[in-house]
């Protein structure tokens, strides 16, 4: 049976997937496919820059796709941001 982190990493994994799949690449997130993500997944968490910015700042290597790497750095950084919020009284 998969434990609570476990099951936290298949989810980051399988929602990369449902953004990336469509266009049939395991691999990247596109522009839109990012759009799509940051609107339908994470709207609270990403409010304060908009999508372009996003992605401007997620395309370390510059080859105009979001890699599984580079949503990771995503997945930290709203991670702090929703560890912070839960904090908050």
């Amino acid at each position: 049976m998969p434990t609570d982190l476990e099951k936290a990493l298949d989810s980051l994994i399988c929602v990369f997937h449902n953004y990336s799949l469509p266009k049939g690449n395991y691999h990247a997130l596109y522009r839109d496919d990012l759009r799509k993500m940051l609107t339908k997944e994470c709207p609270h968490y990403t409010k304060n820059k908009d999508a372009d910015t996003w992605f401007k700042e997620l395309d370390v290597n510059e080859d105009n796709a979001v890699n599984f790497e580079e949503y990771l750095v995503l997945v930290i950084k709203v991670g702090v941001a929703a560890h912070k919020e839960s904090h908050k009284e």
